[in-house]
This record gives C-alpha cells, structure tokens and sequence, in this order.
C-alpha cells in the first residue's frame, strides 16, 4: 500500500476509486435524438388526429362519437409531444423523466378543453353541411 511522505496510507489508495459515469456523449445524444423524433412526430400526428376526423361529419353530415374521442385525444397528444421536446433538451447528467411528472396530469386537464373544442367544431361542421344540402 503506498504511503504518504508522513507515513500515512495515500487517500487514493485507502478509499475505492468512485465509478465514472457510464454514459457516454454519444449514448446522450442518441437518447435525445429519440426524444427528438418522438416529439415531432407528435407535433405532427396531433393535428392530423385533430382534424382527420372531421371528414367522418363532412361525408355523412352525422355526428362520429369515435370522431370526437380521436380529436379530444389529440390535445394530450400534442402535451405529450411537448414534454419529449423538453426531455430534448435537458442537460447533460440531468434526469430528463422528470418532465413526465408535469405532462401527465397536464395531458389529462388539456383533455376537458379539447374535448370542448372537438365536439364545438365537429358540431360546426355538422351544422354546416346541414344547411349546404337544405
């Protein structure tokens, strides 16, 4: 065991050395690469959720409760995709799951008011496809 010039064991040799952190740059980057993709495919896929189904009420001129369930679920699509995008660009080390702990009840309140908003419009629509074939 190497001693120090007082005849003391060495501090790097009487405590174990600590582990170095295992992630590297490029598994970082990689993570957020992934959260990257995944938030814009978010950003994409909630408004064609949104509005896609607006075609069931435009052909039919009914109202499509399946239609109005896809839009409401678009909103908490499109927070989800939000939160992906800030997991993107946390720092280094940091824990970027922690944003899950935000967007899941936010998700879940954004919810009331895109249900609001889907079933208004999907009215709307309907509406006005009633009065175009009157």
């Amino acid at each position: 065991m190497p001693e120090a010039a007082d005849g003391a064991p060495s501090p790097s040799s009487s405590w174990p050395e600590e582990e170095p952190d295992q992630r590297t740059v490029a598994e970082m980057n990689t993570r957020r690469k992934a959260f990257r993709v995944t938030a814009r495919t978010g950003f994409i896929v909630a408004p064609v959720m949104f509005l896609l189904p607006l075609l069931i009420p435009l052909f039919s001129g009914d109202y499509s409760s399946p239609g109005i369930v896809c839009m409401t679920a678009a909103w908490a699509l499109l927070v989800s995709a939000i939160s992906f995008q800030a997991m993107s660009h946390t720092k280094a080390g940091g824990r970027p799951w922690m944003h899950q702990l935000w967007a899941v009840p936010a998700a879940v309140i954004a919810m009331l008011p895109g249900g609001l908003a889907a079933f208004a419009l999907s009215a709307a629509v309907v509406q006005a496809v009633y009065h175009a074939t009157k």
